[in-house]
């Protein structure tokens, strides 16, 4: 009897093993599917919104490092890459180009991320237009752009003869002071157009090293970012601007910054938002940070 139970109970695990199976291959068909059918939407959204923007030759990534917080020894790190064009250079948190390129060539990882990035994100812009030395600051909240300042730039950069190789390129020095700090910048020929982080534009050449003298601001070179054949570059400068007094932009950054990602979700802000150019974690950015020692002092 208990051999005949046995002998039952093995046939209906064979018979019922190959229904488990095409189950288990169904619901992997599906999720390609549903995988395929989003990277196709992002695409066409991708191509609607980046229609009118400048193409970038390439990408030059740095990890900026910046103690904020000089009375509890706090420091801030986050990935930033200056996107570069001859018409236009703009620097720009990397953490979606570098999250988004981790992903497509990690199929299928939904826990972890990228081990090379600090995963902060504040969504500043930077854009520099070097045939008119135009320096132009925005800040993205949500889907609305805000203007921070928009003037010439030109700054007393002093160069020097001394140089040093960074990766395989040849940098030369300058140094530069600015807003109560001695300023190092390590720039090269040996790459196309002008490009720098933040507002430190105008040397001829693109920087791949800068630093304050006392070491506590630094941007360090990471890695050249190329195009890829199903993922391009672009510099996008924002359509609409509003503006509002350096005072309440600056309340608004602060309330955003720390708001957090849930409360955004659960207000419903981003309902129907075009999700370009970042994602949104506007706690993980600068302004969440309580900033005792200023980089512009």
């Amino acid at each position: 009897m208990k051999i005949s139970a046995i002998i039952l109970a093995l046939a209906i695990g064979v018979s019922a093993l190959p229904a488990a199976a095409q189950e288990q291959q169904q619901k992997g068909n599906d999720r390609e599917a549903r995988e395929a059918e989003a990277k196709a939407k992002r695409a066409e959204e991708a191509a609607a919104y980046y229609a009118d923007a400048d193409s970038a030759l390439y990408g030059v990534r740095y990890l900026m490092s910046y103690l904020y917080n000089k009375e509890n020894n706090l420091t801030f790190k986050e990935d930033r890459v200056v996107l570069i064009s001859p018409r236009v250079s703009m620097d720009r948190s990397y953490e979606g180009i570098g999250e988004t390129r981790w992903r497509a060539a990690h199929p299928g990882q939904n826990s972890g991320g990228d081990p090379s990035l600090a995963y902060r994100l504040t969504p500043d812009y930077y854009f520099y237009y070097p045939d008119s030395a135009r320096q132009v600051n925005t800040y993205r909240i949500i889907s609305e752009e805000f203007l921070v300042s928009d003037s010439p730039l030109s700054l007393p950069w002093r160069l020097t003869d001394e140089t040093k190789q960074i990766g395989e390129y040849t940098a030369r020095k300058a140094t530069l002071d600015r807003d109560g700090r001695q300023w190092t910048a390590w720039f090269t020929a040996d790459l196309p157009c002008q490009g720098a982080p933040r507002d430190f534009n105008g040397l001829p050449g693109v920087v791949l090293e800068l630093a304050d003298a006392t070491g506590e601001v630094s941007w360090t070179f990471h890695s050249i970012v190329e195009n890829l054949p199903d993922d391009q570059l672009f510099i996008k400068f924002p359509e609409k601007l509003r503006t509002v007094s350096p005072d309440h932009l600056a309340r608004l950054r602060t309330i955003f910054a720390l708001s957090g990602n849930d409360a955004i979700q659960r207000s419903g802000l981003m309902d129907g938002k075009n999700m370009f150019p970042e994602k949104y974690r506007p706690s993980t950015g600068l302004d969440a940070c309580l900033i005792d020692n200023p980089i512009a002092r």
